[in-house]
């Protein structure tokens, strides 16, 4: 890992989570939003440049069943192995307590599948697994 980035195992501040966001031309999160999305992740990771948030990944889980959301860096720090950062150090505390009855999933961009499958993530559908779904029942309205 460079040296020049801190890792900090912590959920960013609302004004961070935003403008990390923001960066990227995701949407605005309120406070009270943003408070619930802290309270519900189990596991946060962080990336900083000279106390600057460049990056972060989150899981939510249950016990059995984690995913990963939130996998974001800023757009002027992509491909710069920021994401790797983020993906190694959620897959290593993964490990620390994974058996036969946990599982870990991840919801990919589209066009992103390629840099997951490096991690060991696989495309669905595969094998007797099933395509990932979205709720979205304006979605036929819409095509």
């Amino acid at each position: 890992m460079n040296n020049k980035y801190q890792i900090k195992y912590k959920f960013p501040t609302n004004l961070e989570y935003n403008r990390l966001f923001k960066s990227v031309g995701w949407d605005f999160r309120t406070d009270d939003k943003i408070n619930a999305i802290r309270e519900n992740s189990i596991f946060t990771v962080c990336v900083y440049l000279k106390n600057k948030i460049v990056g972060m990944a989150r899981v939510v889980g249950d016990g059995c069943y984690f995913t990963v959301y939130d996998v974001v860096v800023r757009t002027e720090y992509q491909n710069n192995g920021i994401g790797a950062i983020l993906l190694n150090e959620i897959i290593s505390w993964y490990k620390s307590f994974e058996d036969d009855d946990t599982y870990l999933y991840l919801g990919a961009s589209k066009n992103r599948e390629k840099f997951y499958e490096q991690f060991g993530f696989i495309a669905r559908p595969y094998g007797d697994v099933g395509a990932g779904m979205k709720y979205d029942p304006d979605y036929k309205k819409l095509n």
